[in-house]
């Protein structure tokens, strides 16, 4: 691959990025006049407390979704009153830090906003080595394709961050249904951490490069 190609390649990843983070912006600006996308999350948030897949799992990781991500709070509600431990994300305050700190979920009215605006526990937080304990783990992404590749923020928060996990853990992208693209949508780097399933409000969950899961 040619310089000029590999920086061609390079920057399509940005103009995806910036091209989704367009579109929440737009969803996000219809919902505040309509709130037309808050029942399908609810309802898929209810479904995700049924699949195998949670009912089994003793501790799952997951996180609090923003103002334009579909939204988590009944995801995490429907989880915990499954008995099951939830561990939330807390973003370093020292900007050097390369990896998330992990703290227990109790109740949506003790989240605090953080750095990004992410919503965390107030708590006792974990390094990442608490990771090893979790049995399924649900994360956000600006795009998935159907092979599992994840385009992320570009942080690369949660590629170290599921580098810690057991490898039979099943890692979830939860993502708008637009958000889906074709295999080479965008360019896949070898520090690139895939996920096994993804969950859209309407299409609910689903294995990469499978078919619609339960």
């Amino acid at each position: 691959m040619s310089d000029e190609t590999a920086k061609r390649t390079v920057a399509d990843k940005s103009e995806v990025r910036a091209r989704i983070r367009q579109q929440r912006h737009h969803r996000q600006q219809r919902n505040q006049r309509d709130n037309s996308d808050a029942a399908i999350t609810a309802e898929v948030a209810e479904r995700v407390a049924w699949w195998s897949m949670v009912r089994g799992a003793g501790v799952v990781a997951a996180f609090a979704a923003t103002a334009d991500e579909p939204a988590t709070d009944a995801l995490l509600v429907a989880i915990r009153d499954n008995s099951i431990r939830v561990l939330l994300p807390v973003i370093p305050e020292d900007e050097t830090s390369q990896d998330l700190q992990w703290s227990p979920f109790i109740d949506l009215d003790d989240l605090v906003p953080g750095p990004h605006g992410i919503r965390h526990p107030v708590g006792p937080t974990y390094g990442p080595q608490a990771l090893a304990g979790v049995d399924l783990m649900i994360v956000p992404a600006l795009a998935v394709d159907t092979d599992g590749h994840r385009l992320g923020r570009g942080r690369g928060y949660y590629d170290r961050a599921i580098a810690h996990l057991r490898p039979d853990v099943p890692v979830i992208a939860w993502v708008w249904d637009d958000e889906v693209l074709a295999p080479g949508s965008f360019r896949v780097e070898d520090h690139d951490a895939p996920v096994t399933h993804v969950c859209t409000p309407r299409d609910g969950l689903r294995a990469a490069g499978g078919e619609v899961g339960q």
